[in-house]
């Protein structure tokens, strides 16, 4: 049992969350983990290695519905790498990314305090650099607007600062949506927050993921009226529709737009939500079919079903 890992390392290891991987393994049969008498999976090297050349496959923009059934030397095939990746290597890199991560986002939150919005549009434009798309959400986007909001609520920046910085992140996050250019036939998803909701950091987040693994975005912006909504929904035909639902959680109006959503919806088209706030909302999500979404990685993989239906 030595050369054996638990789900929790094995996510550390490859960077993937352990919903991820339990899904990629229901859903793909990637790698068939053992198990011990009480259930608990384990994982040899070999799964190990798979699951990290999948993961970084991901990130370079290959759909995990294409390349699942690929082994591991195809897979560094397609990638262009030849050496073996050792657990250490893994644990390495791991390292080397996490602590090239920390140096952004501490550059970024220093450029935030000095209400210095050119570096901080600099230093994201750095990162893209360092980082895929999806990693640069992952890794400093996402845990920068959380640091932001707990500097916020705790006063050690001003409102000045968050309203500067949400207006970087806005334009940053816009045009790499606008650069990720897809062909005629790419599957649409129409990108909104409903009536009230007035966040739409999460919501362009959604929409990059999105356009970066090929899909025809049209981002709609926030506060939008159910009925307007749909009647986007109506006159594109999307695959999928995706609203952002962060803050508040016990707003009443939102509550009646989400069935107004679910009652003028006529199509085909797909509902997913998600945001910090979408679970308190699940009841009516629920009565609408919507599909909830929990982080980015179970995003990606609910499109990629999608896609292909």
């Amino acid at each position: 049992m030595e050369n054996l890992f638990t789900i929790k390392k094995v996510a550390e290891l490859t960077g993937l969350t352990v919903h991820a991987i339990r899904a990629w393994e229901k859903r793909y049969n990637v790698v068939n983990p053992e198990r011990t008498d009480t259930n608990r999976r384990l994982y040899s090297f070999e799964d190990v290695e798979k699951l990290k050349y999948l993961h970084l496959a991901s990130e370079e923009g290959f759909s995990i519905g294409s390349i699942h059934h690929l082994e591991t030397e195809k897979l560094k095939e397609l990638l262009g790498k030849e050496e073996s990746v050792s657990s250490q290597v893994l644990k390495d890199k791991t390292k080397s990314e996490e602590n090239s991560a920390e140096s952004y986002l501490n550059n970024c939150l220093q450029a935030i305090k000095n209400l210095d919005a050119n570096t901080l549009e600099e230093e994201l434009n750095r990162a893209l650099v360092k980082f895929t798309q999806p990693m640069l959400i992952k890794k400093i986007i996402t845990p920068l607007l959380n640091k932001i909001g707990d500097l916020w609520r705790t006063g050690e920046i001003r409102i000045v600062d968050e309203h500067v910085s949400t207006g970087i992140f806005r334009k940053f996050l816009s045009r790499l949506i606008d650069n990720n250019r897809v062909g005629e036939n790419a599957p649409t998803l129409l990108v909104a927050t409903p009536k009230g909701q007035l966040h739409e950091l999460g919501a362009l987040i959604i929409s990059v993921i999105a356009s970066a693994d090929g899909w025809n975005v049209v981002y709609m912006g926030p506060d939008l009226p159910g009925e307007e909504i749909v009647a986007a929904v109506e006159k594109l035909n999307p695959r999928v529709l995706a609203l952002s639902i962060v803050y508040p959680v016990d707003d009443y109006t939102l509550e009646r737009e989400m069935a107004k959503i679910g009652q003028l919806l006529s199509n085909d088209t797909k509902l997913f939500a998600g945001g910090r706030s979408v679970f308190a909302y699940e009841k009516t999500l629920n009565e609408m079919n919507a599909q909830i979404i929990v982080d980015i990685e179970h995003f990606r993989e609910e499109l990629d079903k999608v896609r292909i239906i």
